[in-house]
């Protein structure tokens, strides 16, 4: 039995459901940049209400900057490290003070932002600004994948969105954002993790396709089983390789 990590979007999380009957998850981190991850905890927002559902905890761990201190507690209990930066698409907001929240769907629904009364500035995916903040994050977490004997055993899914199912239609767009689009922004965050020397696993154009009758529905990045598998296939080849 292999014991994950994982951290990061729903593609690394749909992955691990395949085998999650003969493996183990440690411990799951979603919907949180690097770059908020890497940022003191934002206590000037009253989280003690919140709701107990999984939405809710994520955005309170993304607002306490939670990874860090979850990787330190459960790095002796795993195995691999398993993560993608499929949420680095919805940007960041920088607060006042110098403190960073991820600009996620959960947390204009929990309306945890309207009464803050500091100022907000939105920092959107792909620009410059995000690039540098996001690079400052991998290196933060480089040096404590390393300090917890994990960074070996440290693979990133490297995704290709779609915009196409492999029914054959044309599936919801984030953001307006056709694939082509999201793909080039992806390209230098991608660059940069194989820099650093991080593994990653990516499937074949030819299978890079989204699924009609995926369980959250079609989108860019919810792809038919064949592509889960053959990520599954490249990471065990990987771990099998150590």
């Amino acid at each position: 039995m292999v014991n994950f990590f994982i951290y990061g979007g729903c593609v690394s999380r749909d992955t691990f459901e395949l085998i999650k009957d003969e493996h183990s998850l440690t411990a799951y981190v979603a919907r949180q940049s690097i770059i908020s991850a890497n940022s003191a905890p934002e206590t000037r927002i009253d989280t003690a209400n919140s709701p107990t559902n999984f939405n809710s905890r994520m955005v309170v761990g993304d607002i306490k900057s939670s990874l860090f201190s979850t990787l330190r507690q459960k790095s002796n209990k795993s195995d691999v490290f398993l993560f993608d930066i499929l949420s680095e698409r919805l940007g960041i907001y920088r607060l006042q003070g110098g403190r960073y929240i991820t600009n996620s769907a959960e947390l204009s629904k929990s309306k945890l932002l309207n009464d803050f009364p500091y100022a907000k500035a939105n920092i959107p995916f792909g620009t410059s600004q995000h690039f540098e903040l996001w690079k400052q994050g991998v290196i933060a977490l480089k040096d404590l994948l390393i300090e917890c004997g994990l960074f070996s055993q440290s693979i990133y899914i490297e995704t290709v969105w779609t915009d196409q199912s492999y029914q054959g239609t044309i599936v919801p767009k984030f953001r307006n954002w056709s694939a082509h689009h999201a793909n080039k922004l992806y390209e230098p965050y991608y660059l940069y993790l194989r820099k650093l020397g991080f593994r990653s696993v990516k499937p074949s154009p030819d299978i890079s396709f989204s699924d009609e009758n995926h369980k959250w529905g079609s989108s860019q990045y919810h792809y038919q089983p064949e592509y889960y598998q053959e990520i599954l296939e490249q990471v065990f080849d990987l771990i099998s390789d150590k």
